[in-house]
């Protein structure tokens, strides 16, 4: 009987992987099933001034102890003979696109998961896929002619068991894990219950309230107790601890409608000084705001998040409004408020906007107190004159001083150097 295997694709310290082997001095040394053979390599914010946190390392400089989201001092300090090269983030996301690419040429069914994954699926057994650990090897192997990347496969009878398998992969000397439906009971059942992908905090309820310490011990809780804990999380959690999986693969679900936008900055130093923080988040606030207006949305919930010097501790706060808006001059002083309600005045290195419970625009409804029309077509000059002269042609006058980040964003893609 034919069945559909579903495959998670992930490319190893995928940026990393991609400066190294642009650079030809490392590229001819490394092999494909020796990740030894990369230098000691990370991808991070600006390494002349020594700033930033490690986007992406290699497997060897991992070895020295360097860790993703690390501070490039303290892993220069792990290691001072570390690589240290600046983000691309146009050349990273141009390579995603091909890789995706060869993925749709190579099976039936593809869809994009993040910049570095995607699912695949294909019919086993047929006449094109008569063995699916060699349909896996044939893509591996595709992927690191074209592009000297490696890939990590995990196959299984679902989406969210690859997943799993996925992370056996990563451990696997050849990089490929085939979990069939009869082996769930010995290779995901053992599995600690931190391990199970996608519960986040809900683990730590499941081991503390429920004394769950594997992912086999919260299979076999009762249907009615995951319920009444987590509700519909619940029944999501009973299925997947016992290996169930409904979701199809989707290849436009990397496009999906947007729920809300976002924006977020790390900062180049620990900020303290209250106007300080405050035009950070009104370089980004604006910068959701043109997102909003691109896509004719407003939204009634405003969010702000502070993380601290180090990269530890913070906060996130929420605001429901009366009605939506994408007005900066009514959301700036929501967010001011939440600053001055929730921070502790601790050295804040990065910050976050978001704008969710969207609406369409039309639907709006519009104050009868203030001059919103006119503030618009403002707003709607402003993108205008952006669009055609750049990010950076017509700016705020706070941006121009020192706690101003909007001319050194500009200089990025997603947050980092293009």
């Amino acid at each position: 009987m034919t069945e559909l295997i579903y495959g998670l694709v992930d490319m190893q310290s995928f940026y990393a992987s991609c400066e190294v082997a642009s650079l030809a001095e490392y590229a001819a040394r490394r092999k494909e099933f020796d990740d030894s053979t990369d230098p000691p390599l990370v991808v991070s914010g600006d390494p002349a001034r020594r700033s930033g946190i490690i986007l992406a390392a290699t497997p060897t400089a991992k070895r020295y102890g360097v860790e993703n989201a690390m501070r490039l001092g303290e892993a220069i300090r792990l290691y001072p003979r570390l690589i240290v090269v600046r983000p691309h983030m146009a050349f990273y996301l141009h390579v995603s696109v091909r890789i995706q690419m060869l993925m749709q040429q190579c099976f039936p069914f593809q869809e994009q998961f993040s910049v570095d994954e995607g699912f695949i699926a294909f019919p086993y057994p047929s006449n094109l896929f008569p063995d699916p650990v060699s349909a896996a090897r044939n893509l591996q192997a595709r992927i690191w002619d074209q592009f000297r990347i490696r890939a990590r496969i995990g196959l299984a009878p679902n989406k969210w068991l690859a997943k799993m398998a996925n992370k056996a992969a990563k451990k696997t000397p050849g990089g490929i894990v085939w979990w069939r439906e009869e082996d769930i009971p010995n290779v995901l059942h053992p599995l600690p219950v931190e391990e199970m992908w996608g519960l986040k905090r809900r683990a730590e309820v499941l081991r503390r309230k429920f004394k769950c310490e594997t992912i086999g011990d919260v299979a076999r809780l009762p249907f009615g107790v995951l319920k009444a804990e987590f509700g519909v999380w619940g029944e999501v959690i009973h299925r997947w601890a016992n290996g169930i999986d409904v979701s199809d693969i989707n290849p436009h679900s990397y496009r999906a409608p947007h729920k809300g936008f976002s924006h977020r900055t790390t900062l180049p130093r620990d900020f303290y000084e209250r106007n300080e923080v405050a035009v950070v988040i009104l370089e980004l606030l604006d910068e959701v705001c043109h997102r909003l207006r691109q896509a004719h949305q407003a939204g009634r919930r405003v969010g702000l998040g502070l993380t601290y010097e180090g990269l530890t501790g913070g906060f996130y706060r929420a605001k429901t409004l009366p009605r939506a808006t994408n007005d900066p001059a009514e959301l700036y002083p929501v967010l001011l408020a939440l600053l001055d309600q929730h921070w502790d005045r601790s050295g804040v290195r990065a910050v976050s906007v978001s704008v969710d419970m969207l609406q369409f625009r039309e639907t709006v409804q519009l104050s009868l107190f203030e001059n919103v029309p006119a503030r618009a077509r403002l707003y709607e000059a402003v993108d205008e004159i952006r669009a055609r002269y750049g990010e950076t042609s017509i700016m705020r006058a706070v941006s121009l001083t020192r706690a101003g980040q909007l001319r050194e964003r500009s200089l990025r893609i997603g947050g980092h150097y293009a």
